[in-house]
């Protein structure tokens, strides 16, 4: 009998942790929801490059913070950076929404597009400056126009790993393909 009082101790200590675990550690944590124009701005939390604001617009995909004040920083080229401090609260949701300053510059051509193909979720930075992810700029329609010249790239992932790093060389009225995998393309 002893045995089993000891059995069913266990197993009733075993459900308590995982019935009660995953709802403490809910309230160890708030919520990031931007609603940002223009809405493929890059975010940064605290430095950390998060993805596109577009990607935390939802209900469905809002970004788990820890409870505190964090650093907001959303970057597009086209626009001036926007930095917006937040409190956190555990358990609850913070919606930020704003608009971004446009440059109001205009670039004269010829251009060349860049384009990536088969990254998830990274940062596209050319010559150490934010310009996309590679999300966006691996969807048809949506490369990134360019001046002629050369180029440093680097394709960050979204919370680490290696970043790829390499020297690119863009030319007038060709798009160079970028692949995960493989040498790059070119193509007119």
């Amino acid at each position: 009998m002893t045995s089993n009082k000891f059995t069913l101790t266990i197993s009733l200590m075993i459900a308590a942790v995982l019935f009660v675990a995953p709802m403490a550690a809910k309230d160890k944590v708030g919520y990031l929801r931007v609603k940002i124009d223009p809405w493929n701005a890059g975010l940064y939390v605290d430095g950390d490059y998060q993805g596109t604001a577009a990607m935390y617009g939802h209900k469905s995909k809002e970004l788990a913070l820890p409870p505190g004040q964090h650093e907001l920083k959303f970057v597009d080229p086209r626009f001036e950076t926007l930095i917006v401090p937040i409190q956190i609260d555990a358990g609850k949701t913070t919606t930020i929404r704003r608009s971004m300053k446009a440059l109001g510059t205009r670039v004269e051509g010829p251009f060349g597009e860049l384009e990536t193909q088969g990254f998830s979720n990274a940062a596209v930075y050319l010559n150490g400056r934010y310009y996309g992810n590679t999300k966006e700029l691996g969807t048809p329609g949506q490369e990134l126009l360019l001046k002629p010249g050369t180029y440093s790239l680097k394709i960050a992932p979204v919370g680490g790993g290696t970043p790829r790093e390499e020297k690119i060389t863009i030319n007038a009225d060709e798009t160079l393909v970028i692949n995960k995998t493989g040498a790059p393309i070119r193509r007119k």
